[in-house]
């Protein structure tokens, strides 16, 4: 497909493979992928991370062990040896440069609008921890009076929870709605009498067939206002997937730039109105839609 961008930002801080990275995924990666599905249990017990990314695989609580690169306890050479195959994959690497992509274009719509005076209406749908959207919200500069507000949509409690108390003391918390809900229920009810200009909707994707994708951006398509912007990505076809699917067991829909964008395209929206993207490690493509 033409016009895909590779986004190599410096500003970004994308994480990248280095020489010896890549030469160690030469002979791991092969090794991972041919493993059998058996030996799950045993990689629970390699590191904390493992349990809990193979426990709550496809939810908000292994998505935020994958973020969380805080530093950690001392441990020995062999837990830190698997932590780095945990959270150092190329997978989890990308995962973390979807969420440094999306910010950037969440924070480039919300300074648009603002320089135009307009207001800022956010719709994040299974939003999960939401961290996206509350982390872009926080790091730009904007005035306290601006006229914004998000909705986050999850059907999870346990992530909106999450998502509430990531929020803390936000300075726009009282702007802040969430509804646990189903994304398909509250679109085709209470969500599609409203209109906004951002939509956000990251690592849903995945889990949908292209029948339930289309339909789904259709219902966004009409939600939102003329210029505004839905934000969305898919995971692509990787050297990883055979090891994430069947020997972690998280399951995923996997689709190339064409086919992603072409749902898109089925849904209304305009080729000629969409960024596309791939964040560094070419795992996770992102599309900016205008409508």
């Amino acid at each position: 497909m033409k016009g895909i961008i590779v986004d190599n930002d410096k500003t970004v801080n994308y994480e990248t493979n280095s020489a010896f990275r890549k030469l160690g995924n030469a002979v791991l990666v092969p090794v991972l992928n041919i493993l059998p599905i058996s030996t799950r249990k045993l990689l629970r017990k390699t590191h904390k991370s493992a349990e809990q990314i193979i426990e709550h695989a496809t939810t908000h609580k292994a998505m935020e062990v994958l973020y969380d690169l805080n530093p950690r306890p001392k441990a020995s050479y062999i837990e830190n040896f698997f932590l780095s195959i945990w959270l150092g994959r190329n997978n989890a690497k990308a995962v973390r440069n979807r969420l440094r992509l999306v910010k950037k274009e969440i924070k480039k719509m919300i300074a648009k609008l603002v320089s135009e005076n307009k207001e800022v209406k956010i719709i994040n749908i299974a939003s999960g921890s939401a961290r996206a959207v509350l982390e872009s919200v926080d790091e730009i500069s904007l005035d306290k009076d601006i006229n914004l507000s998000a909705i986050f949509i999850d059907r999870n409690h346990e992530a909106i929870s999450f998502s509430q108390q990531l929020a803390g003391n936000h300075k726009y918390l009282s702007s802040f709605k969430w509804v646990r809900d189903s994304a398909e229920t509250f679109l085709k009810t209470e969500g599609h009498k409203m209109k906004f200009n951002i939509a956000e909707l990251v690592g849903l994707l995945e889990y949908l067939d292209d029948k339930e994708a289309i339909e789904m951006f259709s219902v966004l398509h009409s939600t939102l206002e003329s210029g505004g912007v839905l934000i969305t990505s898919n995971i692509t076809h990787n050297i990883e997937k055979r090891f994430i699917s069947d020997v972690l067991g998280w399951k995923m829909i996997y689709r190339s730039a064409d086919e992603f964008a072409s749902l898109l395209i089925s849904a209304g929206f305009d080729f000629d109105k969409m960024k596309i993207y791939y964040e560094p490690q070419r795992i996770h493509c992102v599309i900016v839609a205008q409508k």
